[in-house]
């Protein structure tokens, strides 16, 4: 080792430089505090032997300037003193001395010191080294973490609308990642989905699920696509790229307030809640599903809830981490102290902050154990639009040009493909409308649903008149689509450019619609489809289509239809 003598004794140096020599030490020798303090500044010593009665500067103050060069190195000071009184020795401990050597010297006991002194030395420079190990790893782990929260946060919160006029939520994860994911974003009609899904665990690794989910889940609202094919794309996505522990359960909701309706697919989440204006439960819609990820969907697997919506109506989504937060005492909050704010005591508007301060109330400081989700839907506000308005697809803006396209789904094509998504995002690659694009969708989807439920499936929209014919106009829709053996709809667009008169600019375009269905038809003559005074849910499609198009014409039997739809600038 390199060690550095501070005495101003000579004769006492001398002994000390011969002994250590010997052993084949690198010995400097300094004669006062200041001298010994530059010394370790120049050589950076390894240890240092340090007399306490020296002129200029006493071995004390030198011991104190010597630790703060070394700063995290550790450098062992042993006192050399004749003195063995209690104070003393307090004010070497004091200053930073780490050992005591007491004159006359003994070799013995000095190299004794030094050997004890060097493997503190080695052990002190290992703990040190794996500290700065440890620190660069956490300085990486750090740097990933806020990559990964910028990367969830981007991807997960694009486009989400959980501020919409008629949601009120709150998430509490248990860690920085969220294992509950919570995402809403409109449909081309204006209606509003919803999910809630609680990933296996918590934390990072349950929070990688949830990035291709949102993004599914976001690509094909905005495509126009229905709540039954988001499930199954969600759980095909899960299956193929998560281990086979991990799976979601959830809970997507359908928000319709055109239809004045709730669609609803549960697989693992506690009961989804519906009160009326009393802010009692009138409706427990359970989860009838297997959590997404599990295994592949069947047609009955993907099959919706459906109910009628009401305006005095709320509905409320939660994880389970709600029911099973514990106190300090570990008993869990439970469905049974949750279900105690809706015995119609509390008003509809104060149920949900309610129920979040009896939560804190109850968990008081005790640790969180899952992520936390709740999520009120007030239904009276369903179609009121989010602040800055309905969001925007982004599309291409291309100059109007001419274009044809047509289509044609029979039975098998239709049992299990919704034809609408596909129709509308092949109209929407080719020329997208700024603005137009929501009511493109209803035209098209009030055409197409016509086709369907009525031209093939022979379905009567005055079922819908009541919320019992509501429930099972649905029902035999999706009885008489599984087993449809035959018949077709053929659809053909074509767009014409519109010219300004001025300097035959193109300023828009119209687009003309033939769909033909093989239903037999109806006698469109005596349809009265109105929208004003219409609070129903149906008779309003051919009504709804004529406030959009310039023109609308049936053909033949009544499955011929053309629609004339002519669109501007904005």
């Amino acid at each position: 080792m390199k060690i550095l003598i501070v005495d101003d004794d000579r004769i006492n140096s001398t002994i000390l430089n011969r002994l250590l020599a010997r052993d084949g030490h690198a010995v400097m020798i300094a004669h006062d505090g200041v001298e010994g303090v530059e010394k370790f500044r120049r050589e950076n010593s390894d240890l240092v032997l340090m007399d306490i009665r020296m002129p200029r500067m006493n071995g004390y103050e030198a011991a104190r300037q010597i630790k703060q060069l070394a700063a995290n190195r550790f450098v062992p000071i042993i006192f050399l003193t004749a003195v063995t009184d209690e104070e003393s020795l307090a004010l070497c401990i004091d200053a930073g001395g780490d050992d005591f050597l007491t004159k006359p010297f003994n070799r013995t006991i000095l190299q004794a010191k030094i050997d004890a002194m060097e493997r503190i030395r080695r052990l002190h420079g290992e703990l040190r080294r794996q500290k700065e190990t440890v620190e660069r790893h956490q300085e990486q782990l750090q740097q990933e973490m806020e990559v990964g929260q910028h990367l969830f946060a981007k991807i997960v919160s694009a486009g989400n609308l959980l501020d919409a006029p008629c949601l009120k939520r709150w998430t509490s994860p248990m860690s920085v990642f969220n294992g509950d994911l919570l995402v809403a974003a409109y449909n081309p009609a204006g209606g509003l989905h919803i999910m809630l899904g609680d990933f296996t665990g918590h934390g990072l690794s349950a929070a990688v699920g949830a990035m291709p989910l949102a993004e599914i889940f976001y690509e094909m609202t905005a495509q126009g696509f229905s709540l039954s094919e988001l499930v199954e794309a969600i759980n095909a996505k899960l299956i193929s790229v998560m281990p086979t522990r991990m799976f979601c359960a959830a809970c997507l909701i359908e928000v319709d307030f055109r239809q004045q309706s709730l669609l609803v697919w549960n697989g693992g989440l506690p009961d989804v809640l519906v009160t009326d204006q009393t802010g009692r439960v009138v409706r427990r819609l359970v989860s009838n599903r297997l959590p997404l990820g599990v295994q592949a969907l069947t047609r009955e697997d993907r099959k919706m809830e459906i109910m009628e919506m009401k305006p005095e109506h709320r509905v409320f989504l939660f994880s389970d981490g709600l029911i099973e937060a514990p106190d300090p005492g570990g008993e869990m909050f439970g469905l049974d102290r949750l279900m105690t704010h809706f015995d119609g005591r509390t008003q509809t508007d104060q149920i949900f902050d309610t129920i979040l301060s009896s939560l804190k109330n109850f968990r008081g400081d005790a640790g969180q154990t899952d992520d936390i989700s709740l999520l009120e839907i007030d239904c009276s506000r369903a179609g009121e639009e989010p602040p800055g308005g309905m969001p925007r697809r982004s599309e291409k803006d291309l100059p109007p040009a001419s274009w044809e396209i047509s289509f044609s789904f029979h039975a098998e094509t239709l049992k299990n493909v919704d034809p609408l998504p596909t129709v509308i995002n092949a109209v929407m690659s080719i020329q997208a409308p700024t603005g137009h694009r929501e009511r493109l969708y209803t035209i098209l989807a009030e055409l197409l649903s016509n086709a369907l439920d009525h031209g093939l499936l022979g379905l009567d929209t005055n079922m819908k008149k009541t919320p019992t014919g509501f429930i099972e106009y649905y029902n035999l829709r999706e009885e008489r689509l599984a087993v449809l053996a035959s018949g077709f709809i053929r659809l053909k667009l074509v767009h014409e450019p519109v010219l300004s008169d001025e300097d035959g600019r193109r300023i828009g375009g119209a687009i003309h619609i033939r769909l033909d269905d093989s239903g037999p038809g109806f006698d469109y003559h005596r349809v009265q489809s109105s929208l004003e005074g219409n609070c129903g849910h149906g008779g309003r499609g051919i009504a709804l289509i004529r406030s959009l198009c310039s023109e609308l014409v049936y053909l033949g039997d009544g499955n011929q239809a053309e629609v004339v739809y002519r669109w501007m600038y904005e």
